[in-house]
């Protein structure tokens, strides 16, 4: 497991950045050489963008009801795989109505990761006594809207729209390999959080009587 804590925040970062910055955000630059291309009006464009939002709805709420405290590392790079999945699907795929679908599906995803990945950065640099560097960890989700916005013109330059999105998908599968291996939950976490949780509640101790 990795112990270092800028290695650690590193993976936190590139996970939003994954979820956030391109398997969400990307889809606001990238629509205007979509309806270029398959010229769908604005309406349609907004179905698409609710879509998504919708996803998130639920999987912000789907985090919140399902178990996920003792298996975070598992779900989150499950839900890693799937954001970079549905990013490259949306450049395979003309039919509208399975773009519904995937951008619906990604929405999912992008709660799980934005809620387990927070859970886990915060858990961890509580432990490490570095809870000053939560504001970094957030950030990636701006960085992640910049870093995809600079590749998306070079993409689109040679392999068209639907080359945009398999590049990014590509790109956050890079980035995945390093969460992958530096984002993990700490089992011992929870335990210490359940020490402090007992130490505070426990009654003082009476002195006997003389």
């Amino acid at each position: 497991m990795n112990k270092n804590p800028f290695l650690f925040l590193i993976g936190g970062i590139f996970s939003l950045m994954i979820a956030m910055g391109i398997g969400r955000f990307a889809y606001t630059p990238i629509l205007p050489l979509m309806q270029n291309a398959l010229t769908f009006t604005d309406a349609v464009a907004g179905y698409l963008a609710s879509s998504n939002y919708a996803g998130y709805f639920v999987g912000a709420i789907l985090a919140g009801v399902l178990p996920l405290k003792k298996h975070k590392t598992f779900y989150l790079r499950g839900s890693l795989v799937v954001s970079i999945m549905t990013t490259g699907m949306m450049g395979l795929s003309h039919s509208y109505t399975l773009m519904l679908i995937i951008r619906f599906i990604s929405g999912v995803a992008s709660a799980l990761i934005f809620v387990l990945a927070s859970s886990i950065v915060l858990d961890r640099l509580a432990i490490a006594g570095k809870t000053n560097w939560a504001g970094y960890f957030y950030s990636g989700v701006g960085f992640g809207i910049l870093f995809s916005t600079l590749f998306i013109p070079s993409f689109n330059d040679l392999y068209m729209w639907e080359g945009v999105w398999v590049g990014l998908a590509t790109v956050s599968g890079i980035l995945a390999i390093f969460a992958w291996f530096w984002l993990k939950d700490s089992p011992n976490s929870n335990v210490k959080k359940d020490e402090q949780i007992v130490i505070t509640q426990a009654p003082p101790l009476k002195r006997p009587p003389a």
